[in-house]
């Protein structure tokens, strides 16, 4: 079994700084390379202090729940945001439909702005499920609160936490695949570009469908940076994005277009009807995550099915589990499936007039 002398010679640093590294005396004076690099050599050793046996790297001792289970959420989005997206608004009826069925209370919403003092407002609470997009520092505020978080739509690459996430980036490749084996070889984009909410440093991450797409258009040669319009995700800016698109050049529009939302592709579609461009005839439209109105569009709107209120309901799950079991030191990913949905706003190249 190491001790701290093995990890002291290791990180070539003092034995007490190991000891208060690892203890987070937040009283001592050391480097951030330093205080790295020595739980990086604990990490390697696999050496467990109190603390981390307790509740994982960073966290305090928790007790396990008795009585009634009361949750909270942390929402990245606004009320209004969250009417305009209804994906989110999915996953969170699915976390409330979990609560019911288990008998634990969701009592309190917090939003964005609540963070800083986070600490204060969910005393009384059990849990936390976090739904949506943080920057790491965020993520870090909350892994060190004194109750347990479960994370829905974002990745936490961190030893102890947990996670439920759909693999955007596999099922935006499902989706292109689909449309290159349907014959169609100028695909555009329509949606979502950089994450202006999931930020690290102030540098924006792609979002992973628009990543995907970026990589598929390289790789294939699927269209040109003309044919890639970044935007936000409600319905009117779908109409916008595929207006300018349209005006742009109707004769040299993709034969498909790869939209990174549903609410997009509705406002996308509009665009196109207004302007009597035929779907799926002369351009085949594919959306992301089956709205319960895409089925009943004209055209039904061919897209990817992402299975939202299950991803709230194992959250949940999730989260009661630690509530009652204590934390687990490994942490728990779980990813959520989805499936192509294959309707009339989509056909083979060959069925078109060019």
């Amino acid at each position: 079994m190491p001790t701290l002398k093995d990890i002291a010679q290791e990180a070539e640093v003092s034995i007490s700084t190991v000891s208060r590294v690892l203890n987070y005396d937040e009283t001592l004076s050391v480097s951030e390379e330093t205080r790295r690099k020595i739980f990086e050599v604990a990490e390697r050793m696999k050496y467990t202090t109190v603390k981390r046996k307790n509740g994982g790297i960073g966290r305090q001792p928790r007790k396990k729940a008795e009585g009634p289970i009361r949750l909270g959420m942390v929402h990245w989005m606004s009320a209004y945001e969250e009417l305009e997206d209804p994906y989110y608004l999915s996953i969170r009826f699915g976390v409330e439909k979990e609560c019911r069925q288990s008998g634990a209370q969701l009592e309190r919403i917090f939003r964005r702005e609540d963070l800083a003092a986070l600490k204060t407002l969910s005393e009384g609470l059990h849990g936390l499920i976090v739904l949506g997009h943080f920057s790491s520092q965020e993520v870090e505020h909350m892994l060190e609160l004194p109750v347990p978080c479960v994370f829905l739509d974002h990745p936490v690459e961190r030893m102890g936490a947990d996670y439920v996430v759909i693999d955007l980036a596999r099922a935006a490749a499902d989706a292109l695949d689909y449309l290159m084996d349907a014959g169609h070889r100028h695909i555009g984009y329509v949606g979502m570009g950089r994450d202006e909410q999931a930020h690290d440093a102030g540098l924006a991450e792609l979002d992973a469908r628009y990543e995907t797409f970026l990589q598929y258009k390289e790789q294939h040669g699927l269209c040109t940076s003309d044919d890639v319009h970044e935007c936000g995700g409600t319905a009117a800016d779908g109409f916008r994005a595929m207006e300018a698109a349209i005006l742009a050049g109707p004769k040299h529009l993709p034969t498909a277009f790869f939209i990174a939302s549903d609410s997009v592709a509705i406002g996308a579609l509009k665009a196109l009807e207004q302007h009597r461009i035929a779907v799926p005839e002369r351009i085949s439209i594919v959306g992301f995550n089956d709205i319960p109105t895409a089925e009943y569009l004209t055209p039904s709107l061919t897209t990817v099915k992402t299975y939202t209120e299950l991803m709230g309901e194992t959250g949940v799950q999730l989260l009661l589990h630690t509530v009652r079991n204590g934390p687990n030191e490994v942490g728990r990913k779980v990813t959520i499936p989805t499936e192509l949905m294959i309707r009339n706003s989509s056909a083979p190249l060959h069925t078109y007039t060019q």
